[in-house]
């Protein structure tokens, strides 16, 4: 039985000479496959797939079994952990995520279930454990959580707002609540990604989508302190660690205390400028715009040469979107990626 951890992402984390760049994408088990959009319809929509384990192992699974993907990624929500807290999530079509309270003064926060049982999300524990089974060793598994501060942007505007004005209020008006309410969003993360951890997940990845909104000093106070607090709370303490966020240029000082792996990047800068702002300290995950998968063939394989090119170091790349892959793009352009990372990159990894 092949051994996970001298699968080709886990050395690429590590740092480790590679033969090619391994490569995933991210919302790769989802709604640009027909596979998928068949299941949904037949499921009664996203929440009730999620909550599923069977559906949830399925969905994870279609990816991999379409396509030569180094790596599985649970399919589920960062915002589940919303179960914990007794917020209940809904999901409008094409509005996004909805929850039935929020969190904007004390006395929500004193009225919010503060036990934070993992038993509240034990069907993600479950499908992890399905994946694990029918993943045979064969790929590592990644599972993930929502940075605090990004969770806490939805918490406290009950929606997927694109103006953030009731956040960004607390931060002027009272710091010192959104502080609570990260405290407490960064314990019940660690109940949760321990226990992925705990079910058999091989690598966390900690999302930070919202992480870009914050101004540097902010950055490093609402966001950074509190991912290195996870970090440093897991029951594994040698499993990698990626930390995703988006519009990263300006906060390269802040970044650099980082206590994580691997740094997952949007496409707002050039990846191989990044990797060496950063001294090489992290390995860099990313960052092909997702709309050159609209592109034709051979514009697909430039644009992956460029940026294989532009990262300039024979390990430490793990090649993906920077950002997750959209409803409009065919699967074949899908192929037409790993194709070329697969053909390109053995170039870049033996210098």
């Amino acid at each position: 039985m092949p051994q996970t951890c001298d699968h080709l992402l886990l050395r690429a984390i590590r740092k480790e000479r590679i033969e090619r760049t391994p490569v995933w994408i991210m919302r790769q088990a989802g709604r640009y496959l027909p596979e998928y959009i068949s299941l949904k319809n037949r499921a009664g929509g996203f929440i009730k797939m999620v909550k599923n384990p069977d559906i949830a192992c399925e969905i994870t699974m279609q990816p991999i079994k379409r396509f030569s993907l180094d790596c599985a990624i649970v399919f589920s929500d960062i915002l589940v952990i919303s179960d914990m807290f007794g917020i209940e999530l809904s999901f409008e079509e094409n509005k996004g995520p909805r929850f039935d309270k929020t969190i904007r003064s004390e006395t929500d926060l004193k009225k919010i279930k503060r036990d934070y049982d993992v038993e509240d999300v034990n069907y993600v524990f479950d499908a992890i454990s399905r994946i694990k089974s029918d993943l045979n060793n064969e790929k590592p598994l990644i599972g993930f959580i929502g940075s605090p501060w990004t969770v806490a942007t939805y918490f406290i505007e009950g929606n997927s707002t694109k103006v953030f004005d009731i956040v960004k209020n607390m931060m002027r008006e009272n710091k010192v609540l959104l502080q609570n309410i990260l405290e407490e969003i960064t314990s019940a993360s660690i109940k949760y990604i321990n226990q992925q951890i705990i079910a058999g997940i091989d690598v966390v990845m900690i999302f930070d989508t919202w992480g870009g909104l914050l101004n540097t000093n902010d950055f490093s106070d609402l966001s950074i302190k509190y991912v290195n607090k996870i970090r440093e709370s897991l029951v594994n303490p040698t499993i990698p660690v990626i930390y995703y966020t988006r519009e990263p240029q300006d906060k390269i000082e802040v970044l650099r205390n980082l206590n994580v792996d691997v740094i997952g990047i949007d496409s707002s800068v050039k990846i191989g400028e990044f990797r060496k702002a950063l001294n090489d300290k992290f390995a860099i995950q990313g960052n092909l715009d997702k709309e050159i998968l609209k592109l034709n063939e051979d514009q697909i394989f430039t644009a992956v040469d460029g940026v294989l090119s532009e990262y300039g170091c024979n390990t430490g790349h793990i090649f993906n979107l920077g950002t997750g892959i959209t409803p409009d793009i065919q699967p074949e352009k899908v192929e037409c990626l790993l194709n070329a990372v697969e053909q390109l990159s053995p170039q870049y990894n033996q210098r």
